[in-house]
């Protein structure tokens, strides 16, 4: 005869059968998130600009704007659940 704690147990799942995420998911989502923020500032420094040197280049736009690229795409293609 079995025990009442026996009997409401959730089934064992074994961890090696388990999907796994792909590292580089996480690190498209940090490369988004950063970009993002990267990238408002530097849309902020359009009307607020810099006094370093190479200011009128905005590299903040820029990296900001690729990092964002990159980021959006690693999270697309390695997201998980897809086919």
């Amino acid at each position: 005869m079995t025990s009442k704690n026996e009997a409401t147990q959730t089934p064992h799942v074994d961890p090696s059968t388990e999907k796994m995420l792909s590292i580089w998911f996480f690190v498209g989502v940090l490369m988004l998130s950063c970009g993002l923020i990267i990238l408002a500032q530097g849309i902020y420094e359009f009307s607020h600009p810099g006094i370093t040197v190479l200011a009128n280049l905005h590299p903040a736009f820029w990296w900001g704007l690729l990092m964002t690229l990159f980021g959006g795409f690693y999270t697309i293609r390695f997201r998980p659940g897809k086919g």
